[in-house]
């Protein structure tokens, strides 16, 4: 985790960079115009009008972009949780649910169905030649 005076300056920074791209961005038909056009004074009724409309539409899309910057984020996160150790049996393989009590038979859970909740993955399930061998040893045609 990161100290939270960390997390309040990286979200002053990515906040004053927003504001100031946004501010940027509404005035650049009228600087632009400064520049190329100076007869035509910087607060024209066109400059207002285009720097409103850009400067609601970019505040609309760069809004979108962050709120789906912390959904990527998010995800990243839990890819971590998920990277992290599991605490799971050494016979049974099943998974011990997370702050769970490790003598509560009710607290350890089959890895398919720990997996299955945290992702998308859905099981099927077959043998492996060595299981299948030892499991049905007489159903198997020898070569």
């Amino acid at each position: 985790m990161q100290p939270a005076a960390l997390l309040i300056k990286k979200t002053s920074v990515r906040i004053v960079l927003y504001v100031f791209i946004v501010l940027l961005i509404t005035n650049l038909n009228a600087l632009v115009d400064a520049v190329l056009h100076p007869e035509i004074p910087y607060f024209d009724e066109e400059h207002l009008i285009v720097g409103i409309i850009t400067g609601v539409l970019c505040g609309i899309l760069f809004g979108l972009v962050i709120l789906y910057m912390g959904h990527v984020e998010n995800a990243l996160k839990k890819i971590k949780h998920l990277e992290a150790f599991l605490p799971i049996c050494a016979r049974c393989k099943k998974i011990r649910k997370p702050g769970a009590d490790p003598n509560d038979t009710g607290s350890w859970q089959p890895i398919e169905s720990y997996i299955h909740e945290k992702t998308a993955t859905e099981f099927t399930h077959g043998l492996c030649p060595e299981c299948a061998a030892a499991l049905y040893p007489d159903s198997l045609i020898k070569g």
